[in-house]
């Protein structure tokens, strides 16, 4: 049986979302593609589907069940069969045990190879994106968040008492973030690095509007030019990447690849995971990408190399455009040694 069919026949309701580069949720006929074998994966990251399964009996809050799921993908990113049925096989035998009044429910991810556990930063934003799409109250931090953006509103430099702010709170703003565009659009300006860098961690799983955009990208401008400022240049990356403005989004990845923060392994990271399918709005500029990659390690192991390039590879969208770059006859020397790298990799 597919997961699909089985979780139709649930008596309540069910989302899917991926969680693997940014919280997203996923359309049911496009996983159901998926599990039939049909189509890829739409969101791989490091080669597997990073799922979280939301199920919510009718009118029974204390009922509901969330599953993540981290499921391998084969070398076309398709569903490898017998790790789903494992999972079902799981709900099904769970089901069809009588409960006592004392009996604790098993967790059916039990001793699951493919279980795994979210870090706390993806949980929040998970949280708050259910909750909002259940029309529910966000959590006891929002007030404290939302007060924390009035503050600052009024007079900037309260935005430096950030410290009592509960990332589950920032989430909740973020969720709904065209609630509080005002308020965002006049502290994200001016709010220290640090809660500039805690915003961006949830408002980056949310479209940015352009008068936001607009107010980020100039702060990125300036923090551009700045000496070790790597937590406001990641954190406005990650912000920009989620803008709706697609030449927006290119002309700050231009102003990257010319920057000293080209080769910041937490920037490059931000790129990478996150708004690589944008170098082909830029392919002109994907060996350039590529080279900064390969300088990541100055050891020459090219292990950041490895790992990354090796994951963009396995994504359809833009493996040709990484290997035509990879391939030329002209390119720099030290993408013929990276790539000789990622090829040993390969063969262990």
């Amino acid at each position: 049986m597919e997961l699909s069919e089985y979780l139709a026949q649930l008596d309540g309701q069910f989302r899917l979302y991926d969680v693997g580069r940014r919280i997203r949720k996923v359309n049911k006929g496009q996983f159901q593609k998926f599990e039939t074998l049909e189509s890829a994966y739409p969101f791989p990251y490091l080669q597997h589907a990073w799922l979280a399964l939301y199920i919510s009996p009718p009118k029974q809050p204390e009922n509901e069940t969330l599953m993540f799921l981290k499921w391998p993908l084969d070398e076309q990113g398709k569903l490898i069969p017998y790790v789903r049925d494992d999972l079902v096989h799981r709900l099904i035998k769970l089901s069809e045990t009588p409960l006592q009044a004392d009996t604790e429910i098993d967790d059916p991810l039990k001793d699951n190879p493919f279980a795994f556990k979210p870090d706390d930063v993806r949980l929040a934003n998970l949280h708050a994106i259910i909750q909002g799409s259940q029309h529910r109250k966000p959590s006891s931090h929002y007030d404290t968040a939302v007060k924390y953006l009035q503050a600052g509103t009024l007079n900037p430099e309260s935005l430096a008492n950030w410290q009592n702010l509960g990332l589950q709170g920032i989430a909740d703003v973020s969720a709904r973030i065209n609630e509080h565009k005002a308020s965002l659009h006049s502290c994200l300006a001016r709010m220290p690095q640090e809660a500039f860098l805690a915003f961006a961690q949830c408002l980056e799983h949310h479209p940015i509007s352009a008068d936001i955009t607009q107010v980020v990208l100039d702060r990125y401008i300036l923090a551009l030019d700045k000496p070790e400022n790597t937590i406001e240049v990641e954190a406005a990356m990650r912000i920009l990447g989620g803008s709706i403005s697609d030449e927006t989004r290119i002309h700050a990845w231009q102003l990257w690849l010319d920057s000293d923060y080209a080769t910041d392994v937490a920037c490059m990271l931000a790129f990478a995971t996150r708004n690589y399918d944008d170098l082909a709005f830029i392919p002109q500029r994907i060996s350039d990408f590529l080279v900064n990659l390969a300088k990541l390690n100055q050891d020459k192991t090219y292990t950041a190399f490895v790992k990354i390039a090796g994951d963009l590879l396995f994504l359809p969208g833009i493996r040709n455009l990484l290997l035509n770059a990879l391939r030329d006859e002209n390119r720099p020397a030290i993408l013929g040694e990276a790539m000789q790298a990622l090829l040993r990799a390969k063969q262990q």
